[in-house]
């Protein structure tokens, strides 16, 4: 198995993979990660290349791609001994003000993956990791990473689409059980949880009582996209809380990163045609939908994704107490009054064991 996992500066990327091989290591298979930018960098040294953190990118291009081949070129001659390698790299790199590929074709052709993986997160989340790195700290707006991360997962996508080979987005919150099953089981069928999240009388309890039906479905074997684990919708609800208070800036994360609300109010409309997006293509991976609704105020937002996956060829699976909605029926392939009912049934049609 030949993977190739793509994910911009403070995705949370490297993070993940170390959840994954050390999962992959505890069942018995042995993996090779080849980590594209640490390789450039050791390969620098080796060669007597001088190249501070934050100014390797300032590279010429023909120093940049040097360097890139002879990191590929290594990591050709290496796979040849593993039976499973993971190449982690950006797909390309969003650097004052322009945009860069992190590949070369002619080394993504000789390797020849068999699955393309974007891992993501919360822009708030990835903006937070950014300002502890030397590299990167000061250097993106809000925007800016929005743009980056939407360019990531594009282009990463289309390279899967033009050789044939799977596509897939990960939280970098999810289980390293995820791309294992991914990659090793194949056998693992792949749904999307979707519930209400607006408009909720006690959020807390149902966002609780939601996780722990997700951790029981994963405890089935089924592979689980929730798209709740990229929350940038948290953004909005911070810049809401702001406004209200009258503060201009904003305090996030553990390193007290400070965000200015008019750099917030920028990027709120990109945020939820991006949500919206990324949701979308966490369906178009999954095999069916399973609607954990748990609010009788109907959502919007859960309609639509049950209109976008069953009109997409998408069984649409519902534990719902009701009041029922002739359109809520509609897009339903199946409705359950219970979580029991509706895992009894997955046993039953062969869906998990």
């Amino acid at each position: 198995m030949r993977i190739v996992v793509t994910g911009i500066s403070g995705s949370g990327r490297e993070e993940y993979l170390r959840k994954f091989m050390d999962l992959s290591r505890e069942r018995g298979i042995e993996i090779r990660l080849f980590s594209v930018g640490s390789m450039m960098f050791e390969t620098a040294r080796k060669l007597n290349m001088e190249i501070k953190e934050d100014k390797i990118l300032d590279l010429s291009p023909s120093s940049l791609n040097f360097l890139r081949a002879t990191v590929f070129e290594q990591i050709i001659r290496e796979s040849e001994n593993h039976e499973n390698i993971v190449i982690s790299t950006h797909a390309c790199f969003r650097w004052k003000k322009h945009v860069f590929q992190a590949f070369d074709f002619h080394y993504l052709n000789e390797l020849s993956p068999d699955m393309f993986i974007t891992v993501s997160d919360s822009v708030l989340s990835i903006k937070n990791r950014l300002e502890l790195s030397l590299q990167w700290r000061g250097r993106l707006k809000l925007k800016d990473i929005l743009v980056w991360r939407d360019e990531e997962i594009l282009l990463t996508k289309s390279i899967a689409n033009y050789r044939g080979k799977p596509f897939y987005i990960i939280p970098s919150s999810s289980p390293g059980e995820t791309l294992f099953n991914l990659a090793f089981n194949p056998g693992s069928k792949k749904a999307y949880l979707s519930y209400p999240i607006t408009h909720l009388e006690n959020r807390e309890a149902g966002i609780a009582s939601k996780d722990v039906f997700k951790e029981k479905l994963r405890e089935l074997g089924l592979t689980v996209f929730d798209p709740g684990e990229i929350e940038d919708a948290m953004l909005i609800e911070k810049l809401k809380e702001a406004k209200a208070s009258g503060r201009d800036k904003l305090i996030v994360g553990s390193n007290g990163c400070e965000i200015g609300v008019r750099e917030m109010e920028e990027v709120v409309e990109d945020l939820l045609d991006q949500i919206v997006a990324r949701d979308y293509q966490l369906i178009d991976q999954s095999d069916f939908l399973v609607v954990y609704y748990f609010s009788p105020i109907m959502s919007p937002g859960v309609l639509s994704e049950m209109n976008y996956g069953f009109s997409n060829n998408k069984k649409v699976f519902v534990v719902f107490q009701g009041p029922e909605s002739p359109f809520f029926n509609y897009y339903s392939t199946k409705i359950f009054r219970t979580e029991e009912e509706l895992i009894s049934f997955l046993k039953e049609e062969g869906i998990v064991s």
